[in-house]
């Protein structure tokens, strides 16, 4: 049986180590080749390169420290999962090294690759 809020545990703990880590690479392997991100306020990003280099482009600004938690989950099928998780976010920019901290809320819809490895498939957030 899927444990669908001990998977969505698993991705917030991954996300936090990718981001934390200010690595897109490692942030890229979190989603699925169709994957779709979409950033409040932005267009949508398609497919991991796409998702990575958005992703860096905010880590070329500031250095950024992540801690993520579930917040809720559903198990959707046998291969989906859609789950909530909050993340604390703090920035440092480089050069000025002015601090930023913000709350996010992060929508999730999770997919079970063929591997048997949890990815994103779907990303949405707002910032608190």
């Amino acid at each position: 049986m899927i444990d669908a809020m001990e998977i969505v545990e698993t991705m917030c703990e991954r996300y936090s180590s990718a981001v934390t880590a200010n690595d897109s690479a490692a942030y890229r392997q979190l989603f699925c080749a169709d994957a779709i991100r979409v950033p409040p306020g932005s267009e949508p990003e398609r497919g991991p390169d796409e998702i990575a280099r958005g992703e860096q482009a905010d880590y070329d600004k500031a250095r950024f420290t992540c801690n993520s938690h579930p917040i809720d989950a559903l198990h959707l099928a046998d291969n989906r999962v859609f789950g909530f998780a909050e993340a604390a976010v703090k920035t440092v920019a480089h050069g000025t090294g002015e601090i930023r901290s913000f709350r996010a809320t992060k929508a999730w819809l999770l997919e079970r690759q063929p591997s048997g490895d949890w990815l994103i498939k779907r990303q949405m957030w707002n910032l608190r």
